[in-house]
């Protein structure tokens, strides 16, 4: 049964229903929509798509013509039939010429199947060649080339995806040979090929290359047809670039060579199996042919093709994919690694074939065993290194994963007791926040390298180390971390402490030098070094002349001095020259230089040390006595020094008559001998040495010299020593003076039996001064024991002077006692002369404690006797007067100092003195003495008291200074 939708137009619902039942006839299956006016007809013509259109001729307003027309206006390829009761012939032509496919009359709808069966076949026809034609267009225009050719090879037609393979226009091609297209050593190939083709040939794909407008080849696949007519004959070329394709499918060659994978597939049915060309390479085959399964299992290594038949078979039966690692012998003898992959391809749950690749691995093997080797040597290298090395989780955690020996041995935890900890844990807890911030700054960006830091670490024993710390973050496994490699310094950082203090002991003894002491660069230019008597010898100071040539050494005689200086530098050894040179002053002086070279760390010349000294003087009385032979002999023989010359072997060859004086023999005894045999011989090695180092070129101003007189004494002599040079320069011997010195040496002993002599006097002297001024006490005593008790003024004044006398001895019997006699400690003294006073003032009815306190301080004689008394004042004046009506008391004694000042208290807990007391007012003898010593001492004498809580006396001086005082000062009242 056959769908059909079909319009019908007509007014009478009737006649459609009879139209429906004939129509149905032709086994149909219809769909139908009524139009009973032309704006129907349009509007439904325009929605559906209609198969065939039955129309009354007459209807209400227009005719089936008019309906007719108006579906052809519409571009509707729909088949009209008209129906009717009666149609005109002249009408019913009007209504074929408008468009209709047939006419029916009502009264014979016999004709109505056979009609529309004829128009409807047409219909499928023009609707197929639609199709195929909208096909045709879409392949013509799409991306697929398209080229049309006659017999004869011309061109007629192409489309726009084949002018764009070419580079050609259409106009360019249409008309033109296909030897346009066609490369030169092709042609006559290509000729013939395209007759075979016309005489018949099937369809064929071929791949060539054709020639582009710009003259380069473009590789295309073409698929050709030959299309024949009556009378023509076509070639229809499909045509598509492959170019890419086949660039694409060498690179992919080139890139599984280069990888070293091969392809393969194996049917299992027919036991063949298909392999790529690096298979075949892989296996050092020639025959590219196909090969079975047990053909090539025997390839490989005979302890691996069990393995292989039992992978096949596990694939095959549980569909597993495999990979195994493999060996294989070549058919060529190389032995190889390789690794055999394989995937199942199941069809209906059934294994009809496996496909996989085979790669040759002997390289990454290869490199597997080195890494493997590198691991283990790296692990030999970490657990063995004598420094001790730690590896640190570095994601933040500061865990500690390994540790070798050394680090074990310098922290004494094990390594598991290492595995357990953090770095944190090596440090002291005062320095984890230090830590801390360095760890925060390792998350941030950082320049990759080596990053180092000293540190203090503890270890188990909590012991203290100073520790160098590099890192370098390394990845293990993937995992970040941080190895560390860790220095005791602790007894290099000690060291670098000595070196310092050595340095500074150096530099001390450089800027202290006697002589000139300047280092230069091997181009002359001061490099830091030019010492305090540099600046004394040339007037330039050493920011003057740091940095620029030798400033003495400039103008004309820089030249002379570039060649001392290159001198040393190319033989490496000591020179020592004399030269002129100028000060900043303009100066003329001679300097005795020693050029030193200085070597670096590779052993070459870096810099040269310069030992400069200003013999100008010394040059000026040697250049005189040079001027005047007889004057220098004269003086030479008329000086009480010895003045000799000594040959290269030693022997004297000239001495003045002071040998007579000094050792006893005549001149004539002591030339032509060696001077060895007359010094003492404890000394002979080392003047031996002395004089080599004189013919050397070197100076001597001052030696010391032991010498054997005729009689055997030995003479203590002071010597010099120069070299004396012939007329070409050449050292020929060394001439030298020595100065008798004995008699100081013996001098020196007498001034100190002399000065222990006056030790003993001095200290007799203080003896006998103390004794005498014990006897004038005892006389006070004695001369007390007769005055009448009714005379207690006279006394108390005895008893009074008898005080002071004893103040004064005490000081001296302090003298006495001391190994140094200019000072005495005073609060010693003070001790000593508190018993006297006590024993003297002390009353039965009464106890009085008294106490010295403070700082022991030493006072030279000078300020020691008027500080005696003063103190003896202030003491017996609290004793005399604190403590009227009361039964005890207590006196305190203090001596301190504050910066330079000598603070004595005398301090009392007794009565007070009276709210008017005015020391100035007084005329006792004992305040007269305290204002007078107090001016002698350049001292302050300050008081502070309130009534009946006692008195506090303070004497404030300078020892050994002489100050402005405003000897008595009132301090304000409590």
């Amino acid at each position: 049964m056959k769908y059909l939708r079909v319009l019908f137009v007509e007014d009478n619902p009737l006649d459609v229903e009879l139209l429906i039942r004939h129509i149905k006839k032709g086994d149909f299956e219809i769909e139908y929509d009524i139009a009973t006016s032309l704006e129907e007809v349009s509007d439904l013509t325009d929605e559906y798509r209609y198969d065939i259109c039955i129309c009354d001729y007459n209807l209400p307003g227009f005719s089936g013509i008019d309906a007719v027309k108006q579906i052809d206006k519409m571009d509707k390829d729909i088949p009209v039939i008209l129906v009717s009761g009666t149609i005109p012939d002249e009408q019913a032509i009007d209504a074929l010429l408008s468009g209709a496919k047939d006419y029916v009359l009502k009264d014979n709808l016999g004709r109505l199947l056979p009609a529309m069966n004829r128009e409807l076949d047409a219909l499928e026809q023009r609707r197929e060649k639609r199709k195929n034609d909208k096909l045709l267009n879409a392949i013509f225009d799409g991306p697929v080339g398209v080229r049309v050719s006659d017999q004869d090879q011309i061109i007629v037609k192409v489309n726009k995806a084949y002018c764009e393979i070419v580079g050609y226009t259409e106009e360019e091609l249409l008309g033109q040979s296909l030897s346009l297209i066609t490369p030169v050593e092709n042609k006559q190939e290509a000729e013939d090929a395209y007759k075979s083709l016309i005489g018949g040939e099937d369809s064929t794909l071929a791949q060539v290359k054709e020639v582009k407008s710009d003259g380069s080849f473009v590789d295309i696949l073409v698929n050709y047809s030959v299309e024949k007519t009556s009378d023509e004959v076509l070639v229809i070329s499909t045509i598509q670039d492959v170019s890419d394709l086949l660039m694409n499918k060498s690179f992919l060659e080139q890139t599984s060579k280069s990888a070293g994978v091969g392809g393969w597939e194996y049917h299992i049915e027919t036991d063949v199996v298909k392999m790529s060309p690096k298979i075949f390479e892989i296996f050092e085959m020639d025959d590219r042919t196909d090969k079975n399964a047990e053909q090539l299992i025997s390839i490989y290594h005979e302890d691996d093709r069990d393995i292989i038949r039992e992978a096949l078979v596990d694939c095959i039966t549980n569909k597993v994919p495999k990979s195994l690692p493999l060996r294989i012998n070549g058919l060529k003898g190389t032995k190889k690694y390789v690794r055999l992959t394989f995937d199942p391809f199941v069809v209906n749950d059934v294994t009809v074939k496996l496909y996989g690749s085979l790669k040759d691995v002997t390289e990454e093997k290869i490199l597997e065993s080195e890494i493997e080797q590198r691991e283990q040597r790296y692990r030999f290298l970490f657990d063995n290194n004598p420094n001790p090395l730690i590896i640190v989780d570095d994601s933040g955690s500061e865990a500690i994963t390994d540790v070798n020996f050394a680090a074990t041995e310098l922290y004494g935890y094990t390594k598991e007791e290492f595995v357990s900890m953090t770095t944190y844990d090596l440090r002291p807890s005062e320095d984890h926040e230090m830590f801390q911030n360095i760890v925060s700054s390792l998350g941030k960006k950082e320049k990759e390298g080596v990053k180092s830091i000293r540190t203090n670490h503890l270890k188990k024993s909590g012991e203290l180390i100073i520790v160098d710390v590099h890192w370098k973050r390394i990845s293990l496994g993937g995992v970040r971390n941080r190895l560390i490699l860790l220095i005791d310094i602790t007894e290099k950082a000690m060291f670098e402490q000595e070196l310092i203090k050595t340095n500074t002991l150096l530099k001390t003894l450089i800027d202290s030098a006697p002589i000139g002491v300047v280092t230069v660069s091997t181009e002359g230019i001061v490099d830091k070094v030019w010492n305090a008597q540099a600046e004394n010898i040339f007037g330039w100071t050493n920011e003057e002349a740091d940095g620029n040539f030798l400033p003495y050494a400039l103008r004309e005689k820089k030249a002379e001095a570039q060649n001392y200086l290159r001198k040393v530098a190319e033989s490496g050894k000591t020179e020592l020259i004399t030269i002129e040179r100028e000060t900043k002053k303009g100066d003329e002086i001679v300097l005795r230089e020693y050029l030193t070279p200085i070597l670096g760390k590779d052993g070459e010349v870096e810099k040269i040390m310069l030992l400069i000294e200003d013999i100008t003087s010394t040059i000026k009385v040697e250049r005189a006595l040079v001027d005047s032979e007889q004057k220098y002999r004269n003086l030479v023989e008329a000086s009480h020094d010895l003045v000799w010359r000594i040959d290269v072997d030693k022997n004297f060859n000239f001495i003045n008559n002071a040998s007579s004086t000094i050792l006893g023999y005549a001149p004539a005894e002591l030339i032509g001998n060696s001077f060895i045999n007359y010094v003492n011989p404890s000394k002979a090695e080392e003047l031996t040495k002395v004089h080599e180092k004189v013919l050397e070129g070197q100076v001597f101003e001052s030696f010391p010299i032991e010498m054997v007189t005729v009689k055997g004494e030995v003479r203590h002599l002071t010597g010099t020593a120069y070299p004396i040079l012939d007329d070409n320069g050449k050292i020929v011997g060394c001439s030298g003076t020595a100065t008798d010195i004995t008699y100081l040496k013996n001098y020196q002993s007498q001034l100190e039996e002399s000065l222990a002599e006056k030790e003993i006097l001095i200290k007799e002297i203080h003896h006998r001064v103390k004794n005498n001024l014990a006897v004038i006490s005892g006389l006070f005593a004695l001369q007390a024991m007769y005055v009448k008790k009714e005379d207690a003024e006279t006394l108390t004044i005895l008893q009074e002077s008898q005080s002071r006398i004893k103040s004064i001895a005490a000081i001296h019997e302090k003298l006495y006692q001391n190994h140094v006699f200019s000072s005495i400690e005073i609060k010693s003294y003070l001790t000593d002369v508190v018993s006297e006073i006590a024993e003297t003032y002390e009353r039965g009815d009464r106890h009085i404690e008294i106490e010295v306190l403070g700082d022991e301080v030493s006072l030279n004689v000078n300020q020691a006797v008027p500080f005696g008394i003063l103190a003896n004042e202030l003491i017996v004046n609290a004793y005399k007067y604190a403590f009227d009506g009361k039964d005890d008391g207590k006196i305190e004694i203090i001596l301190s100092t504050v910066g330079e000042e000598l603070i004595f208290c005398v301090t009392d807990n007794g009565i007070g003195l009276a709210e008017d007391f005015d020391i100035n007012e007084l005329n006792s003898l004992g305040m007269t003495l305290i204002k007078t010593l107090s001016e002698q001492l350049n001292a302050t004498f300050d008081w502070d008291t309130k009534k009946g809580e006692g008195v506090n006396f303070k004497v404030s001086f300078v020892p050994d200074k002489l100050i402005k005082s405003t000897w008595i000062k009132k301090m304000p009242e409590n």
